[in-house]
């Protein structure tokens, strides 16, 4: 399982040096018209990232691991590098980039690929919850907040309209400063 460990980390510190390099070149250059909604876009998919390797690395390291094993976890850290790939932009054409179109223009498939990553995740947090629970309110209990974090994800898919987009946004920020101090 360390060898899993040092082989995600490594995918992982390419999303993040990725996510991080494209922030430099914004920062650098005079051609960038800011918006919020990117930018903590940007935030989320870092804060993602950490959370997915504090999670492998608390993960049991000395039980064996096979490679279809370890497929699901690949899944997520592919879906990562992608998230990380379009969080910012990675060329400043001639004429300037406006990060309110940025966001307009890949916010599906932004918000795609966290579906793509996270609803699994909730599916199987749902299925655990299913069976241990002793009613709809321990069910609500265990998995209400992961089904909330996907229906927030679902809005912000779907969402144009800037005041939907940020209180998808002020949801999605709430449940991650949560996740944030939960132990994993």
């Amino acid at each position: 399982m360390e060898q899993a460990l040092v082989f995600a980390s490594i995918v992982l510190g390419v999303a993040v040096a990725s996510e991080l390099n494209n922030l430099h070149r914004l920062l650098q250059s005079r051609k960038v018209t800011w918006h919020w909604a990117q930018p903590l876009y940007a935030l989320l998919t870092l804060l993602t990232i950490m959370a997915f390797w504090w999670i492998l690395a608390r993960a049991d390291l000395s039980r064996e691991i096979t490679l279809a094993g370890f497929l699901p976890a690949m899944w997520v850290l592919v879906l990562l590098n992608l998230k990380a790939a379009v969080a910012l932009p990675d060329t400043i054409p001639e004429e300037g980039v406006n990060l309110a179109e940025y966001y307009q223009d890949k916010r599906r498939y932004m918000w795609g690929l966290y579906i793509l990553a996270f609803a699994p995740m909730v599916g199987f947090t749902a299925i655990r919850a299913a069976q241990m629970a002793n009613g709809l309110g321990q069910f609500i209990q265990l998995a209400g907040p992961d089904l909330l974090g996907l229906a927030l994800i679902l809005l912000l898919f779907f969402a144009r309209g800037w005041w939907l987009i940020a209180l998808g946004y002020a949801g999605f920020l709430t449940l991650a400063t949560v996740w944030l101090f939960r132990p994993i």
